[in-house]
């Protein structure tokens, strides 16, 4: 998540990732217990939760990719994401060698979420799960890389 000072071209003062980069090779990336995760492809819903997922504060982009500014201030993250309806059914093949190689079945719906997250002495938090929207939504099932005939 990224937050600015209010104002068209203000700067960012916050640039929260759930992991480091690097050295782990992942950015934007964090495990979460299956037990929050619930899919139901057939229906085309599914819901993502977790609580208290540890988070470091950049400050900006610039810091968290390529570091030289201040040390990430720790924090925590929830979050809520639930996914519903089936709007269309559509089943994708890419066998471009360069942008493509990965297959899947996919379900356009809609989306609705909430979180919270606070670091140091700040905290957010979004409106209620009932008073959010999506303009775009998707869940599917993708096989790409070696998994990829």
């Amino acid at each position: 998540m990224d937050v600015y000072e209010p104002g068209q071209g203000s700067p960012q003062i916050h640039d929260l990732n759930p992991s480091l980069f690097p050295p782990t090779g992942l950015f934007w990336t964090t495990a979460i217990p299956e037990s929050g995760v619930q899919v139901n492809p057939g229906s085309g819903s599914a819901s993502m939760e977790a609580r208290n997922v540890s988070i470091l504060d950049y400050g900006n982009i610039g810091n968290a990719l390529f570091g030289g500014g201040a040390a990430p201030t720790p924090g925590k993250v929830s979050f809520k994401v639930v996914w519903n309806g089936v709007l269309d059914r559509v089943k994708m093949r890419n066998e471009d060698p360069v942008y493509g190689g990965f297959a899947g079945s996919f379900i356009y719906n809609t989306a609705q979420m909430e979180w919270t997250a606070r670091v140091g002495d700040y905290s957010f938090e979004s409106a209620p799960i009932a008073e959010s929207a999506s303009a775009f939504a998707m869940l599917g099932e993708e096989r790409n890389g070696s998994f990829f005939p």
